[in-house]
């Protein structure tokens, strides 16, 4: 192996040790695989709990050849294969392993591949898919064991940010706790006293018929207050998971923020951290990201507002921007992806252009 091969093979792992947004590390990733193999495409999917491909990280293609292709990879073919046989697969044509399905329509021509699987721990995270080596010729033994170190690199990135993710969790739960003493021991104890203040004015003979039921009013919601927060109080110090739509959602925004150079809107309606678990969860964080991705990359948008519902029969998600508008016409392969997820959860998606300028997006599945 050369030394230059081998000056790059250490950048690219200190590159994913730099420790920037996940999302971000990944990508750099396999935009030096990329380069360190000296092939065309390059591309990382992750899975979820269940063993299907759920995100798609791709370098290599244009946004405008990726909207030709007539369907989001599924996780089938040789894709699907590393998924069920996560070992290092390298073969000179694609189209002769059994595996192999076809590309879709408007995919482009691809021949040798690579794919090391990514794994931490135990756990299999997904995989690294290369392909397409630019000298014509097929992926070697040199190539398949500097992607595997990648990969490496890639599991101990992932670990460490979920180490991150699981610091700030403790101090979350050590905040809420906070919280939950200083409403029970300063915020009821106060209304409690000014009910009972209330309570001896309300043995005044003295005051009107209209006052004494102002007092009763003031009394009651007083009481009621009191009940919710008690029952804030008890949320507050259940102990189900905080890694929940809510701290995913935020943790996406902050990384799309960067990238759109503009702080995104967002807000919450509803119960969203009680009726929305892990499962849909992991299906709604792909779609809010294609969502503001496709507004930041095509809508040319400088304001872009995220609204994540939920009520006892479903969740929404909903996302308007100020860009250029959508032009209605031919379903685009990402759009399709995320109609697709919506049926599969009994739900729909729909894509408006604004009356006066902008684009209002509306995922919605069932619960």
């Amino acid at each position: 192996m050369d030394i230059t091969r081998l000056n790059a093979l250490s950048d690219a792992v200190m590159d994913v040790a730099r420790g920037e947004d996940l999302k971000t590390s990944l990508k750099r990733l396999i935009q030096n695989a990329v380069l360190i193999t000296d092939c065309t495409y390059g591309a990382l999917g992750s899975i979820t709990a269940d063993g299907t491909l759920e995100d798609f990280t791709y370098v290599g293609m244009s946004d405008e050849t990726a909207d030709e292709i007539d369907t989001f990879p599924e996780g089938k073919g040789l894709l699907g294969h590393l998924l069920s046989v996560p070992e290092p697969l390298r073969i000179s044509k694609i189209a002769d392993h059994p595996s192999s399905v076809g590309f879709p329509p408007g995919h482009p021509s691809m021949s040798g591949f690579l794919g090391v699987p990514i794994r931490i721990r135990d756990e299999l995270y997904g995989s690294i898919y290369l392909t397409q080596k630019r000298n014509g010729q097929d992926f070697t033994q040199e190539d398949e064991s500097l992607v595997v170190v990648l990969a490496s690199a890639a599991g101990v990135a992932i670990d460490s940010y979920r180490g991150h993710i699981a610091q700030n969790q403790i101090g979350v739960l050590a905040e809420r706790e906070r919280i939950a003493r200083d409403l029970h021991d300063l915020v009821i104890q106060r209304i409690f006293a000014t009910g009972m203040s209330l309570q001896s004015i309300n043995l005044n003979s003295d005051l009107s018929h209209n006052d004494l039921g102002k007092i009763k009013s003031s009394i009651d919601n007083l009481n009621s207050t009191i009940q919710e927060i008690r029952t804030t109080i008890f949320a507050l110090q259940d102990e189900h998971p905080i890694i929940n739509i809510r701290t995913l959602v935020l943790s996406e925004i902050a990384s799309l923020t960067q990238t759109a150079g503009f702080q995104i809107t967002h807000s919450f309606v509803g119960p969203v951290d009680k009726v929305i678990g892990q499962e849909l969860t992991e299906q709604m964080i792909p779609v809010i990201r294609e969502l503001i991705t496709n507004a930041i990359k095509h809508a040319d948008a400088s304001a872009i507002d995220l609204v994540v519902l939920a009520n006892q029969t479903y969740c929404e998600i909903r996302v308007v921007d100020n860009g250029k508008g959508y032009v209605a016409g031919a379903r685009k392969s990402g759009l399709l992806n995320l109609e697709r997820r919506a049926l599969a959860r009994g739900g729909e998606f729909e894509i408006l252009k604004n009356v006066n300028s902008g684009t209002r997006t509306m995922w919605r599945a069932s619960l």
